[in-house]
């Protein structure tokens, strides 16, 4: 198969966007619904905990418990389904559960008190938190034209702390996030459950469990706009792809998937022989030594192996060739479950959508220029992760994505139960 070095974006920031939802159901596609009751109560005490969270993991299907410690959710799909039971004061608590047709499940949660971890940060003046918060801002919601319409109201409840020395900033929360979406039309209730931002290895991963709530529009033209934003955000997303994978239809939803290689640089010499290079070269700074490379050009020994140092250890060849979908995907025999596996790394290029204007703009050194279609990098970390119709990646550590997927965090999520209009 035919090779060639790939043309990729200027922004190559590896970012993990995962998110802590482990099984959820096919709601656009399930065939009848049920119910799910319970009682949640307090683990050490016994005593009926009223008014707790009880919601089905990044959907809109939630309720809270009534005094006596009860509730309800009706009218759920069937299937796999992940319930999150949120109390301020206790662990958060996340059950996974298959719901048949016409089923009535129903459980007893106790959730037990947390651990008062929080405190000694509450006692504690932050005075970078502003600072803090804006960089958790930029990793967390994003920095596309709906992260600018997207605001956490309890910003209060954020502590943070950053290690120069690892240069590692992570975040944790007293209470549930509430994150109102202006552009999208939705309020989140998020519990964060982990948030670290590492800035020498460009990676930024965050987890937790989110539930969606609708918000009432003011007129007719406004839910207009909030449904034309819904599907804006949805085409091209990693939701999109994986539901598009899942019934083998990437090219009718115009999605161009071929394989990338990361190969070592053969212009690069070994870290080894570079630092040797370096050492040597520093040792003796004023000697006048050179060396001699291509073209006989000759170049002081110090810049040269500087020079060296910051090429860049691989090198991206694409292949030519659309991966063909037995090379993606794997039906398990007996289950029917759906495996995605492929080697390598997936180039994933949305042809129905360009690169917003904020994406190209993220850095102020960038070099400028016009929008191209949407490319994102996907790759797996494990040999092969479950894949949902919802377009769920199960194992949210089972993936790292880059490029354009990695711009689109919070601010353009979308709950799985979701259903674009065209496809009604």
């Amino acid at each position: 198969m035919a090779l060639k070095p790939a043309r990729l974006p200027f922004f190559l920031v590896s970012l993990w966007l995962l998110w802590f939802c482990p099984e959820q159901t096919a709601y656009a596609q399930s065939g009848g619904h049920g119910s799910v009751a319970g009682t949640v109560v307090d683990a050490q005490t016994k005593q009926p905990l009223g008014f707790a969270t009880v919601f089905i993991a990044q959907t809109t299907y939630g309720t809270n418990s009534a005094e006596n410690g009860t509730f309800k959710l009706t009218s759920l799909p069937a299937g796999s389904h992940e319930l999150v039971v949120s109390f301020l004061g206790y662990e958060t608590l996340s059950h996974t559960f298959t719901l048949q047709a016409g089923q009535q499940l129903s459980f007893r949660f106790e959730v037990k008190p947390k651990a008062n971890t929080l405190q000694e940060v509450v006692v504690r003046a932050d005075t970078n938190w502003r600072h803090n918060y804006g960089v958790f801002l930029k990793n967390f919601l994003g920095q596309s034209a709906n992260a600018a319409q997207t605001e956490i109201i309890n910003a209060e409840v954020l502590y943070f702390h950053f290690d120069p020395q690892e240069r590692v900033l992570t975040a944790e929360a007293a209470q549930p996030l509430i994150i109102e979406s202006k552009a999208l039309g939705y309020r989140l209730h998020f519990v964060l459950e982990a948030f670290r931002a590492d800035f020498k290895n460009s990676h930024v991963f965050h987890a937790g469990h989110p539930r969606f709530e609708a918000l009432k529009p003011r007129s007719k033209a406004q839910q207009k706009r909030w449904d034309a934003a819904r599907l804006r955000a949805y085409r091209g997303s990693l939701m999109h792809f994986t539901r598009a994978l899942y019934n083998n239809a990437l090219e009718a939803e115009g999605f161009n998937v071929r394989r990338l290689q990361r190969l070592p640089n053969p212009n690069r010499p070994p870290e080894a022989e570079i630092q040797a290079g370096l050492k040597r070269a520093r040792s003796q700074m004023g000697a006048g030594m050179t060396v001699t490379y291509a073209g006989n050009e000759k170049e002081d020994s110090l810049t040269y192996w500087i020079r060296m140092s910051r090429l860049p250890k691989t090198v991206a060849y694409l292949h030519k060739d659309p991966v063909p979908y037995d090379q993606l995907v794997v039906r398990e025999a007996g289950s029917g479950k759906r495996r995605l596996q492929f080697v390598d790394h997936l180039n994933v290029v949305y042809t129905k959508e360009k690169e917003e204007l904020n994406y190209l703009h993220q850095s102020a050194f960038a070099k400028r220029r016009t929008p191209t279609f949407q490319t994102s990098l996907l790759t797996l970390l494990e040999p092969y992760t479950y894949i949902e119709p919802t377009g769920m990646i199960l194992n949210p550590y089972s993936h790292l994505v880059e490029e354009y997927w990695a711009f689109e965090k919070l601010a353009e999520m979308l709950p799985l139960d979701y259903t674009p209009a065209t496809e009604e």
